[in-house]
């Protein structure tokens, strides 16, 4: 803490600011310091040192910390990158003897950034790595994602673009889990160019639409312009160069006023490579005409040099030699210092290959050592274990005559277990005669009626002797007669095939406004011979996790039962609404007669098969309503209802709610309003 009594030595003199305003005047001191960043990273720094001053006097120690983090990316900013990594460091080691774990994250992640930008991969790398680390213990969304974008940028240099695009995607996860907009947006941005680079342009152009849309929604000009540059990049590389040229200039008309100038350039280079690939020579040399001076301003000599070959090549195309020859002369001038840029990013590179073969070589003596300690602690194993062998023997001694007495209890135990699985068993018998008993029974009472009608009827129609009207009533009531029975057989096998296969469930993701307009569609036509209106209130995208199967035979009944017990003129609604811990609660509301209070305790036929004809004299078995009640038991679910005598009855049933797989957000389903009669 050296550096920290030095600073407060230097400031501490009479005539100081207390301690609380000093506080509040350095907060407001690095405010400025992040806005003045962008457009004059001088003043930035100059921002940045008063509030170190004013911390060190009278503000907490991690406002120090956060000083000496504006310092660093105000220098890096001017591309002192040394100077960056010193205060970084500092600020590094302040937030680990305050065992401040945010802000050593915080700073671990810029000192990443500072060694990326100065060549230092392999060693951003391994930062980038311990930031992550640290993240992810604190459970930070927020910073969680900013690692991964610095991630994914760091492959995606190295070329490495399937790791970057995991690296991105992750990023964009974590950005959503914490509600960041502008995040959703860069990292979606970051998804769409990592696609662009592995040649998936379809994937590409999708992501880079997301991220479009998203930036318009923010309003944010620096998202809107990136994504629209992105995406004339790749509309340039599959060859469609009008649109990419609509694409580049509304980005630079989109890029706000404290946009880094060699970004500016970079932009205006990519709409002059177009214009020359349309033939528009005049314009692609005013494009980057206009490129040079915000070249000049960036420091970047690489740029100039390339800028002023471009124009030299556009020139001589153009037949304009004198301009030409002029563009050639500065490229040729700025050569020299073209090389010795390139020349420090190659001692930069070497720089790093040495670090990684010395750390490499590092590992393997560290390796050669753990294989003498392995060695060691063999030996140590072996003379344990002969020993414990002495022991073990022993012990097996008095194991076996434990083991005995635990053997007589165990088939002790293997006999109760015996005969609680014959009672089971023979309860289960029990319970299947009961099924066989009532399936003869109702397969004896209520198929023989209908049966019998129907022989009755084809034996006066072989007559011949019926008058037209008698037989039109007695055709119509026939009909009704074997709709009833339909819906018997098809409850019946239902029900028996429940009985016979025992509980077997096979859950799926079920759009629940599908299954309603199947129930719908078959009940229709009874809801049309009684002029009942058929309506739905259901959410747009609803999905439950049943078996489908089971639901449809679930959904089927109850709107049956309330067509049946509702009288002319009626109606029947079917909503849904969700529950509490994801639970969607699915209702059959309808305008009938009710149901009388002794009958409902008998209602689901659990004292044996309860029915009533409906308002138009229709029979029912009292399968229906049990098997409805099984059913969405087996789905995790509770069925209930409330009736009301002469004014209706309403039944609910609940199913779990089916998960929704990540991504962007599916457009909203309206609601649907189905009529019959």
């Amino acid at each position: 803490m050296l550096w920290l009594a030095a600073t407060v030595q230097t400031v501490a003199q009479p005539g100081a600011v207390p301690r609380r305003n000093a506080a509040a005047a350095a907060t407001q001191h690095l405010r400025r310091s992040e806005q003045l960043l962008p457009l004059n990273p001088a003043a930035a720094l100059l921002q940045g040192e008063q509030a170190l001053h004013l911390a060190a006097v009278g503000g907490p120690p991690a406002a120090v910390g956060s000083a000496y983090l504006a310092m660093g990316a105000a220098y890096q900013a001017q591309r002192q990158y040394d100077a960056a990594l010193r205060h970084f460091v500092r600020a590094l080691r302040l937030y680990q003897q305050l065992h401040d774990e945010s802000g050593r994250a915080r700073a671990l992640r810029m000192l990443g950034r500072a060694q990326y930008l100065q060549g230092d991969t392999g060693q951003a790398y391994d930062t980038y790595k311990q930031a992550l680390a640290i993240t992810l213990a604190l459970r930070d969304p927020r910073s969680v994602a900013q690692v991964y974008g610095n991630l994914g940028e760091l492959l995606g240099a190295g070329g490495q673009w399937q790791r970057a695009l995991r690296s991105h995607e992750q990023a964009y996860s974590e950005w959503q889990q914490a509600g960041n907009l502008p995040g959703q947006a860069q990292a979606l941005n970051a998804i769409g160019l990592a696609h662009h680079q592995l040649r998936q342009y379809s994937r590409s152009l999708y992501y880079l639409r997301l991220s479009l849309q998203q930036a318009r929604q923010l309003g944010d000009s620096t998202s809107i312009g990136e994504a629209l540059a992105s995406t004339g990049r790749v509309y340039q590389d599959v060859g469609n160069y009008e649109v990419a040229m609509g694409f580049y200039t509304q980005a630079i008309s989109q890029l706000p006023h404290y946009t880094p100038p060699a970004r500016r350039a970079a932009a205006l280079q990519a709409l002059a490579l177009v214009q020359d690939s349309m033939a528009n020579r005049p314009a692609a040399i005013r494009a980057l005409r206009q490129a040079l001076p915000l070249a000049r301003q960036a420091g970047s000599q690489i740029q100039v040099s390339t800028l002023y070959q471009k124009l030299a090549d556009l020139y001589q195309r153009e037949n304009n030699y004198p301009l030409a020859l002029a563009a050639q002369r500065r490229y040729s001038d700025l050569q020299d210092s073209v090389f010795a840029e390139r020349r420090s990013a190659q001692i930069a590179e070497l720089q790093t290959r040495y670090e990684t073969e010395k750390k490499g070589r590092e590992i393997q003596l560290l390796l050669k050592n753990r294989q003498i300690q392995d060695a060691n602690l063999h030996r140590q194993k072996l003379l344990r274990n002969t020993m414990a062998v002495g022991a073990l023997l022993l012990l097996l001694t008095v194991a076996a005559l434990y083991r005995g007495r635990r053997e007589q209890a165990r088939v002790n135990r293997l006999l109760q277990r015996k005969n609680r699985a014959i009672n089971r068993q023979k309860q289960e018998l029990s319970h299947l005669n009961r099924t066989k008993d009532t399936l003869f029974s109702i397969i004896s009472h209520d198929l023989r009626s209908p049966l019998s009608s129907l022989y009755s009827m084809l034996t006066l129609q072989t007559i011949g002797n019926l008058p037209p009207e008698r037989m039109a009533a007695h055709t119509q009531r026939l009909s009704r007669t074997l709709d009833v029975t339909l819906r018997l057989l098809d409850n019946l096998l239902n029900w028996s095939a429940a009985q016979m296969q025992g509980d077997k469930v096979r859950p799926e993701k079920v759009v629940l406004q599908t299954a309603v307009e199947e129930a719908l569609a078959l009940l229709a036509g009874d809801a049309e011979r009684k002029n009942i209106e058929l309506r739905t209130q259901l959410p747009a995208h609803c999905l439950v996790s049943a078996d489908v199967n089971m639901l449809r035979l679930v959904l089927r009944n109850l709107v049956g039962n309330a067509i049946k017990f509702t009288p002319a003129e009626g109606n029947v609604t079917i909503s849904a609404r969700l529950r509490e811990a994801g639970v969607w609660e699915i209702a059959v509301a309808d305008t009938g007669v009710g149901i009388a209070v002794p009958d409902q305790a008998r209602l689901f036929g659990e004292d044996g098969l309860h029915s009533t004809l409906g308002t138009a004299h229709e029979k029912g078995t009292g399968l229906g309503l049990r098997l409805c009640k099984e059913f969405v038991e087996r789905n995790g679910g509770r069925i209930s209802f409330e009736s009301v005598l002469g004014q209706g009855t309403t039944f609910w049933f609940t199913l779990p709610a089916a998960p929704e797989a990540p991504g962007p957000p599916a457009p909203a389903v309206p609601a649907i309003a189905a009529a019959a009669g």
